[in-house]
């Protein structure tokens, strides 16, 4: 940060100890803390609405004229509570405001005095009022800042501050962008983002300060997540320059795979042959087939005679991706193993025992795969599935268990390169954009828990055609226990009233791993017609004789969670269904309609990431970057800016060190807490 702006806040006029102690319960312990806290939202206080027109429970800002004097009445235990009310009007009508505790502000008040009042309107009647409202003298009717709050702290003291932070140290806030960027890509200021972020006069002011700060944001994010991949590619790695002929692993498959899962193939075999660490992110919608990508990958490895390790997220799709790959590897004569947080101490130590003698040629399992007793003979190969599910530490704690082994990353989160390369900016980037042939588009429809009947009565038709099907049971609340309760009594539920003597199992995460995969093979060969399930199912699992999926309180879910759990029906050559069952009308019901009407991944997330934003899309407050305050990956336009302007600064040699980079080299540093870029 700036010389200066490190400054206590207590250098600011009117900041004394108490408020320091307040604010930094907000993170704000200095004055570049201070300029940094941006607010949240505005309050055009030019923008007045006739007290006639006020509507209940909207916020709304009314200019009018104090008519009554301020009558204060004390309530509470001790009279501790102060209840300041008065009448004021517009000429158009009058309402009554009230003022709790709040003296200060009260005793201010004149009657006759014209001011702008701003809340929520009550409308009971013909009686009007708006209850603890903002309020400024009818002089004064600019813009405000709306900062986030903590107790003790109220806008007005947090507004006073910031002006006196800006009065007293705007002279050393200091340009970071080089003037020819500025222009080009037609930024504000510096200096001048600060004050009408804070300040603007009007909302096309703080829209530009806005714009020229998150441009900032993202160029530092970019710029770093480009020094991180280049840290990434000078790892020496073991080159596996063997000559491999992969047709034997195309043969053994009983099917033929897609032309992007074979260019992906070769791209990753390409990396893997070159003496330094492959470290790439493959990605794909549901069901465009990663997991056999891995599995040729692990071929490759065990033929150059190493040994790989796949991490999954959930003890579930480590089962089913040890129970399809085994039965694959074993007619390849490659020994495969599962590992999780269940496995027996006898067989724990069987598989440690051979993993650390070679015996043992992959090892698939989850978090266990990273404990410190768990040693390999010579891994050369990790694959984390479902990346966001990992911290990056997690990630990191696998490939240390061999000499900077090659690294795959696989998403089922299908989202646009540019967002990508943001947010897994220290990868590189495979796409696999093609669906296996075959595969017929599943119909989704949103219903109301009325229609259980006529919907549970079609599924019973599907069954008796020979056909599976899974329940998404509801989500009642997000933990273990109640989850696991909920799949239980759902699913006995549908057994009693809509699917007598039908084959039913249940599944979620605190079954044992054994139990988890005989529910899984049963199901799997048709022994059990009815999965009903908590989202452990969410990735993963491929039944191709699946054919119809219903999701329980479908409005509980984000849409790319919506979109994976759809994603486990419809991989085999039947026609399938998805109900997404909700009660639930106008926006939430919206969200459901509109998912329904695509199938593509890529839109899918776009939408999610406008309504949810990347935390919850992406898992990225686990990744092990650092956050984004103010820029939004939905922000494509900022995003293409941003990028541009980083390929511009990259392309010098050596741009670091250059002096007109030098602010911006010292903000990536401050960013991802290094010491230097290089």
């Amino acid at each position: 940060m700036e010389n200066g702006l490190n400054n206590k806040i207590t250098c600011i006029k009117g900041v004394g100890a108490k408020r320091a102690e307040t604010l930094a319960k907000l993170g704000i312990e200095t004055v570049g803390n201070l300029l940094d806290y941006y607010p949240r939202a505005y309050l055009d206080m030019s923008k007045t609405v006739p007290i006639r027109e006020i509507t209940d429970g909207e916020p709304a800002a009314v200019r009018a004229t104090l008519i009554t004097d301020v009558s204060v009445k004390r309530t509470g235990r001790g009279g501790s509570l102060a209840l300041y009310s008065f009448f004021v009007s517009d000429g158009t009508d009058s309402m009554q405001i009230t003022l709790f505790n709040q003296k200060y502000t009260a005793e201010k008040l004149m009657r006759g005095g014209e001011y702008i009042f701003y809340g929520k309107g009550e409308v009971t009647g013909f009686f009007r009022t708006i209850k603890s409202p903002i309020i400024e003298p009818a002089d004064n009717a600019s813009v405000f800042p709306v900062y986030p709050l903590s107790a003790g702290i109220n806008q007005k003291m947090l507004r006073t501050s910031v002006r006196a932070a800006l009065n007293e140290y705007s002279g050393l806030i200091k340009e970071t962008l080089p003037d020819e960027i500025i222009e080009k890509y037609g930024l504000i200021g510096r200096k001048e983002a600060y004050e009408n972020i804070h300040f603007p006069e009007n909302a096309e002011d703080s829209k530009k300060a806005l714009h020229r700060f998150v441009i900032e944001e993202l160029l530092y994010f970019i710029l770093g997540l480009s020094v991180l991949k280049k840290k990434n590619r000078k790892r020496v790695s073991k080159p596996l320059t063997c000559p491999v002929d992969m047709s034997v692993f195309y043969s053994s498959l009983s099917f033929g795979l897609t032309g992007a899962q074979k260019r992906v193939i070769n791209e990753c075999i390409e990396d893997m042959r070159r003496p330094l660490s492959m470290t790439r992110l493959v990605q794909g919608d549901v069901g465009s087939g990663k997991t056999v990508v891995a599995a040729a990958l692990m071929y490759y490895a065990k033929m150059c005679g190493a040994q790989s390790a796949m991490m999954a997220p959930t003890e579930v799709l480590a089962v089913q991706h040890h129970s399809n790959l085994s039965s694959l590897f074993e007619k390849l004569g490659i020994t495969c193993a599962l590992l999780t947080g269940s496995t027996g101490a006898a067989e724990r130590r069987r598989i440690k025992e051979g993993i650390l003698s070679g015996k043992i040629d992959i090892l698939i399992g989850t978090h266990a795969l990273i404990q410190k007793d768990v040693a390999f003979k010579d891994l050369a190969l990790v694959i984390a599935d479902e990346q966001h599910r990992f911290g990056v530490n997690q990630r990191s704690a696998l490939t240390e268990k061999g000499e900077n082994p090659h690294t795959l990353i696989m998403s089922a989160t299908p989202i646009p390169r540019t967002m990508a390369l943001i947010l897994y900016g220290d990868l590189d980037v495979s796409v696999i954009d093609e669906l296996p042939a075959g595969r017929q588009k599943i119909s989704s429809f949103v219903v109301n828990s009325a229609a259980h009947e006529k919907m549970y009565g079609y599924l019973r038709e599907q069954i008796m055609a020979g056909r599976q099907a899974y329940v998404v049971c509801p989500l009642i609340e997000e933990n273990d226990e109640s989850e696991t309760r909920s799949v239980i009594e759902f699913s006995e539920q549908l057994a009693e009233k809509y699917l007598k003597y039908i084959n039913i199992a249940y599944l979620h995460g605190k079954m044992p791993a054994k139990e988890k995969e005989t529910v899984l093979r049963k199901f799997s060969e048709g022994e059990i017609s009815v999965l009903v399930s908590t989202t452990v199912i969410e990735v993963g699992i491929n039944v191709p004789n699946a054919t119809v999926m219903i999701i329980e309180n479908a409005e509980k879910f984000g849409l790319s969670q919506l979109h994976q759990l759809r994603g486990r029906v419809g991989r085999g050559s039947k026609k399938s269904w998805c109900f997404l069952v909700t009660d639930l009308g106008g926006q939430s019901r919206s969200r459901l309609e509109n998912f329904c009407k695509t199938t593509d991944g890529f839109e899918i997330s776009r939408q999610d990431l406008e309504l949810r934003g990347p935390g919850d899309l992406f898992g990225s407050r686990q990744h092990g970057l650092p956050g984004l305050r103010l820029a939004s990956l939905a922000d494509m336009d900022s995003l293409h800016d941003a990028q541009q302007i980083a390929s511009e600064i990259t392309s010098k040699k050596g741009w670091y060190s250059l002096p007109e980079y030098s602010e911006i080299a010292s903000a990536v540093v401050r960013l991802f807490g290094k010491t230097t870029v290089v």
